[in-house]
């Protein structure tokens, strides 16, 4: 099997991806982008398609013409804030963007990787981490032969705890601050979203294990920060880089292994910190729902 071309992370949010990017990050063959969003993203209980910045894209103009690709390009060079595209327009300079791309066959897969390429400044080993996009790995997969996909992975019940905890209310629309004054009627539907969205990925997991299986790993947050060095181990060779012990040197904000809004190394505690904040008739919904799942998975009572 030959060496990763592109490494891509995905699942639901708040399973270990950030870390995971951070921990492959450090390795210097390696550089790797943030959430570029590219493609859709399914959303109320998966009845809703988001668009991804593929598609509003294309609204703005066809890059296979010269014109249409001026357009794109200027719309994203004219973005502000802390998103992926703008972060790109900040670190390149517009006519390398511009001539990268246009240098290329200028299709949906020429577009992100153009992206990716850039961000990673000559590593040999690009990628991003858009947890959605695990719903197009067979995409990016088809796009990068030689790609490989890392699925991140976490106990359901601790996988709602955070999303509760991290949710921010200034960041809330106006239906979503109605929304949660509903009190238990909006916690019932949140944990029915949830549970959904988890037993999706564990069906995902089977899927693309049994396609892809030299090229997709599921990674379980818990085995990341209860053995950090076996798991970077064993994501460097399944990328085919060499282990750095720079990969264990971890200081990350946004995880719900940083406690108390201070940096913090990588601590095994979050494994079960669940507990103290989901009462019986929680847990016990998590079992009805997800009961043979969470032991496939080797998350027990």
């Amino acid at each position: 099997m030959s060496d990763a071309s592109h490494v891509f992370i995905v699942g639901l949010p708040r399973t270990g991806s950030t870390l995971t990017r951070a921990m492959v990050n450090r390795s210097p063959e390696v550089r790797m982008s943030g959430e570029s969003r590219f493609l859709s993203e399914p959303t109320r209980l998966g009845l809703i398609q988001r668009p991804g910045f593929a598609e509003g894209f294309r609204r703005i103009g066809d890059i296979r013409t010269d014109v249409g690709l001026e357009r794109v390009v200027d719309h994203i060079y004219a973005l502000r804030g802390k998103g992926y595209w703008a972060r790109l327009a900040g670190l390149v300079p517009r006519e390398r963007f511009a001539a990268t791309l246009g240098a290329t066959d200028r299709s949906d897969r020429a577009f992100l990787d153009t992206a990716m390429e850039l961000f990673a400044d000559g590593r040999r080993l690009r990628g991003e981490k858009t947890p959605h996009h695990v719903h197009h790995v067979p995409t990016l997969l088809a796009w990068y032969p030689q790609a490989r996909v890392i699925h991140t992975f976490r106990d359901p019940r601790a996988v709602y705890v955070s999303l509760r905890r991290k949710e921010r209310p200034e960041k809330l629309t106006g239906f979503g601050r109605a929304a949660r004054r509903l009190g238990t009627p909006f916690d019932l539907y949140a944990m029915a979203n949830l549970i959904h969205r988890w037993r999706w990925m564990a069906r995902l997991h089977r899927d693309y294990a049994t396609r892809y299986p030299d090229r997709y790993l599921l990674l379980r947050f818990e085995d990341l920060v209860s053995d950090p060095a076996a798991t970077a181990e064993q994501l460097a060779s399944f990328l085919g880089i060499s282990f750095d012990p720079a990969m264990l040197e971890q200081v990350v904000l946004n995880s719900s292994f940083a406690g108390g809004g201070k940096p913090a190394g990588i601590d095994a505690a979050t494994v079960d910190r669940w507990r103290a904040h989901l009462g019986r008739r929680e847990i016990g919904l998590f079992a009805r729902f997800c009961g043979e799942d969470l032991a496939e998975f080797g998350y027990g009572g």
